[in-house]
Formats: C-alpha cells, sequence, structure tokens
C-alpha cells in the first residue's frame, strides 16, 4: 500500500483532537504518517497534541498565531511524505474509514483528488433542498458553491465541501494564494479549471451538536464565492 499522509489542523479543539488522533493511529494501515497542524490554539489543545509527540511517523508543527486554516494545510503538505493525503479534520464530523475506499479509487482510476460528499444524491431545486436548508442552514453555502463549480466547469459533484483525499505529487502542483477559509475553494476551482481528475464517494457525517463550536461561520460562504468567481474569470 502506498503511503498516506494524514493531515490533522487543529485549532482549539480540545474536546476531540485527542480522539481524532488516535482513531488514525488506530486505522489498518502501516504505511501511514500523521501531520498535525496546531494554528494557535489557546484552549487546551497543544497539551492534548502533545500527548502523542514521541511517537514515531507523527509529525507536530505549533503555530503561536492562527494565521488561517489555508496556511495549516500548506505548512502539512510542505511536511508530508505520502504519495495521497487525508484530510482528518479535528472535529470528528466526518467517518474516517472513507479513508478506505477513497485510497481504492485513487489507485484504480488514477485521481488526482477524491471529494467525500456528506449527500447520496446530488442537491436539487425542490421541495426536499429548501426542508434541507431549513433544518441546517449552513447547507445553503454547500449547495451554492457546489452548483457554482458545477455550472461553471460542467461537473456534477454533489458536495464540494466535504472529506478530500489528493495525490500529494499533482497537489502541489497548484500555487494557492489563500491562507484562511477561501483555501479549499481557490483550490477546488483551480482543479477543475486545469481539468484535474477528480472523484466523489458518499461519506458518512455526523455533525458536531453544538453548531456554535464549528470554526466555518455563514460569512465565510462570501470568501467563497470571492474565489469562486476569481479563479474563474481572472486567474
Amino acid at each position: 500500500m502506498n503511503k498516506i499522509s494524514f493531515i490533522i489542523p487543529v485549532f482549539n479543539e480540545v474536546k476531540t483532537v485527542r480522539k481524532a488522533i488516535q482513531e488514525v493511529l488506530d486505522l489498518s494501515i502501516d504505511n501511514k504518517e500523521i501531520i498535525i497542524i496546531d494554528n494557535g490554539s489557546n484552549d487546551g489543545s497543544v497539551e492534548e497534541i502533545n500527548y502523542f509527540k514521541n511517537l514515531k511517523n507523527v509529525k507536530i508543527f505549533l503555530k503561536k498565531n492562527n494565521t488561517g486554516y489555508g496556511s495549516s494545510i500548506k505548512k502539512a503538505i510542505e511536511l508530508s511524505s505520502g504519495k495521497y493525503a487525508y484530510i482528518q479534520y479535528a472535529d470528528l464530523e466526518y467517518d474516517i474509514n472513507s479513508c478506505f475506499e477513497m485510497y481504492e479509487k485513487s489507485e484504480i482510476n488514477k485521481y488526482d483528488v477524491v471529494f467525500g460528499s456528506r449527500f447520496n444524491q446530488s442537491l436539487k431545486i425542490n421541495l426536499n433542498l429548501f426542508t434541507t436548508i431549513k433544518q441546517k442552514p449552513s447547507y445553503l453555502a454547500t449547495f451554492i458553491c457546489t452548483f457554482l463549480i458545477n455550472f461553471f466547469y460542467k461537473k456534477n459533484f454533489k458536495d464540494i465541501i466535504g472529506g478530500k483525499f489528493y495525490n500529494l505529487d499533482r497537489l502541489r502542483q497548484i500555487k494557492i494564494n489563500s491562507n484562511g477559509q477561501g483555501f479549499d475553494f481557490e483550490l477546488v476551482s483551480k482543479l477543475c479549471k486545469l481539468k484535474f481528475c477528480i472523484g466523489e464517494i458518499f461519506v458518512n457525517y455526523k455533525p458536531r451538536k453544538n453548531s456554535n463550536e464549528k470554526k466555518i461561520k455563514f460569512y465565510h460562504m462570501f470568501v467563497a464565492l470571492y474565489q469562486i468567481f476569481k479563479v474563474k474569470f481572472f486567474n
């Protein structure tokens, strides 16, 4: 099995970060490494992370200040030595076992990236969509951003905001300027514009109970839209 770098970006996730790391350690994958990037946490997350600092194949980078989600992923990519990278979010919302199917799809189909969709089928403008958004308003941003990517690049993605599995050599060929929450949207836009090979699978998703703890806020949708339009019309 080719080596997988499990990237764990962290910012104030003291309640779940230890379990997020342990989930990776418990995976039945021998050829792996764990890259933990803390983005200036001040809630005790660093102490939880340091519990693993002496383990083999665990790399820890602690930033003094919060320089943005995108900067954390970029630093992790720089430190990674695997063929592939799986993003293990420290909030435990995504089922880590999806990495096995993502790996298999990447090997068989030579995908550069595999998205992990939270939806079994595409979101269409109908009563079900409005019901979904009413129950979970945060899905409005998912629908709008996914719709735009599909419209601009003639794709049929279900969810561009979900899980991510990357071929690192291919990923390093793209220059991403954004260091903040716009990182994923700039990257997805450039992947599509440059015609990289992208797959998508369904992943089990369990949103955290307290939505106030989420790092993604409603106003980040405007950052996302800015990056999507910028790449499409100006990059």
